[in-house]
């Protein structure tokens, strides 16, 4: 028995449910009586609309038991008839839930700080505001009672300004309540409501349209820019609301009966007008300084991150620098011994090989500090180059020199092309011999025994070509735009793990610094890979 007269889930509220809508009755009746005791019957005004649809929109549709109820105890204080008070409460709580759907539908944010949610507020508003006038027509018709287009249409556009009035003002309000002003920003928002106000009052109260033969509506734009680029939504919904009352009052105040209807319909055309245009210009400033403020924000993230990435390279140069300079000192009389073991005659062949191996294994080891230095040198910007004229005609043949034992060793063939006299770069020599000389020792150690390495040189207008190609194992595609990566190696296998994968970055840094470019070709692993080195022609 007590299941069969429980309530249902439906219409089953909490605590505060029941205290909100009871607030909302009181609220919705109290300005619904008001507006009956204000306005004619002949004009359609229906001010509270808004409110209810805000109350389901931040409360769900499911209370619409209260909307309907406030409606229908309105509809009665105000000595509608019995039955179009249960149609007219019916109709408002139906465009109540279909507008509260929509807007949680269109995902507004009830602050708007987006401008897509004032032209989602916008949309809604016009179309929900179809359903009142045209239900209520139709319940005419039904009945037998004229209704005419005109009254359809001032029906229609006195609810498009009573909810795009109320809902954006409730709903602003409503979302967040508390606020915080410092003692200016208060100083700032009395102001500029004082003087809206007061504009207010002396075009609508006063009856003065003209300042000067400009008119006075003109400069209650004025305050209302104002309130819109500095004091946000919150305040301009509050701005609309002050400048609508005292609009419809005025009409009320000063129009004949015969007109008044005419009248408050052109009232409520302009106050629909600037309310539209101010709220979508509020939501443009929301939308800038949100934008404004997420860029900052992630400047300030990006500033941190380069300045850590920053402190943590300056730590690894200074790593790799003290690195290279700690192993240097213990290998110097480990080089000078095996220099003295070399010049000792009466040495039989075994122990002539280890030495030579002995000997050159201590090079490799030499250029790898180097390397390591040059990398740390580049990195901090402390790299020095000498510039002047130099001639590759005499740069290649030392870097060829310089790594003909990788090439003899692995008893491969080095070919060169096009390599003359007159071929002048300003530079380094240095520094150039090092760019050839990693170039080679790249193409060597990922080429089999066996295999052709082309050097060829060519001239082009006012640049020189040098391209280093190899049959060896080839790059990947997705592999050359990190190439020159310092500490990147291609492929796997004994032969990536042979060096520090720092040759091609200095080879990089170092043809850069020349004023050239160098680029990687390949068509894919296993086919080989080319390195085009381009350099200006030294200038006479």
């Amino acid at each position: 028995m007590r299941n069969l007269l429980s309530i249902p889930p439906l219409i089953r509220f909490t605590r505060r449910e029941y205290l909100l809508g009871g607030i909302f009755l009181f609220i919705y009746v109290t300005i619904t009586a008001a507006a009956a005791y204000l306005v004619p019957p002949t004009v359609p005004f229906i001010p509270a609309a808004g409110i209810a649809m805000a109350l389901l929109f931040f409360l769900g549709e499911r209370l619409w038991v209260f909307v309907f109820g406030a409606v229908l105890v309105a509809s009665y204080a105000t000595g509608v008839d019995g039955v179009f008070g249960i149609v007219s409460a019916t109709i408002i709580t139906l465009q109540s839930v279909v507008g509260a759907y929509l807007l949680r539908k269109a995902k507004v944010d009830p602050l708007f700080r987006r401008y897509r949610d004032v032209f989602s507020l916008i949309a809604t508003v016009f179309l929900v505001a179809l359903i009142t006038p045209t239900l209520t027509a139709i319940w005419y018709l039904g009945v037998g009672t004229f209704y005419t287009l005109t009254q359809w249409g001032q029906a229609y556009g006195a609810m498009i300004f009573c909810l795009l009035i109320g809902v954006p003002l409730v709903l602003r309000w409503c979302a967040k309540r508390r606020f915080s002003r410092g003692p200016l920003e208060i100083l700032e928002t009395m102001t500029v409501f004082i003087i809206l106000i007061a504009l207010n009052y002396v075009l609508y109260v006063e009856g003065v349209t003209t300042v000067g033969g400009v008119p006075l509506s003109y400069f209650l734009s004025i305050p209302l820019f104002w309130i819109a680029l500095r004091l946000r939504p919150r305040f301009v919904t509050l701005a609309l609301l002050i400048t609508s009352i005292f609009a419809i009052g005025s009409v009320l105040m000063h129009a004949s009966p015969e007109v008044l209807p005419t009248l408050m319909f052109e009232m409520e055309v302009l106050l629909i007008t600037r309310s539209i245009i101010f709220l979508i210009i509020v939501a443009l400033e929301e939308d800038r300084r949100l934008n404004t403020n997420l860029m900052r924000s992630q400047v300030a993230t990006l500033e941190n991150a380069v300045a850590r990435i920053s402190t943590e390279s300056r730590a690894k140069n200074e790593f790799i620098a003290i690195l290279a300079h700690e192993l240097r000192n213990p290998l110097a009389p480990v080089v000078s011994a095996i220099d003295l073991l070399r010049i000792k005659s009466g040495r039989d062949k075994e122990e002539i090989e280890t030495l030579e191996m002995m000997n050159d294994r201590m090079k490799t080891v030499r250029r790898l500090l180097d390397d390591l230095l040059d990398v740390s040198r580049i990195s901090e910007g402390k790299i020095s180059i000498r510039h002047e004229r130099v001639d590759l005609n005499s740069i290649l043949p030392r870097a060829i020199l310089s790594t003909e034992h990788h090439v003899y060793e692995r008893h491969q063939t080095l070919v060169t092309k096009g390599l003359k006299k007159g071929l002048v770069v300003e530079g380094d020599p240095v520094r150039l011999e090092q760019i050839f000389s990693n170039l080679i020792t790249n193409a060597s150690k990922y080429s089999d025994s066996g295999d052709q390495i082309s050097i060829s040189v060519t001239k082009q207008h006012k640049e020189i070509l040098i391209s280093i190609k190899d049959q060896g194992v080839g790059i990947a595609t997705g592999s050359l735009d990190n190439i020159f990566t310092p500490f990147h190696q291609v492929g796997t296998g004994a032969r990536t793990q042979k060096g520090l994968g720092i040759g091609l970055a200095l080879v990089k840094s170092f043809v850069e610094v020349h004023g050239g470019t160098v680029i990687a070709k390949s068509e894919g692993l296993g086919k080989g890979s080319e390195f085009v080195v381009r350099l200006p022609v030294a200038t006479t």
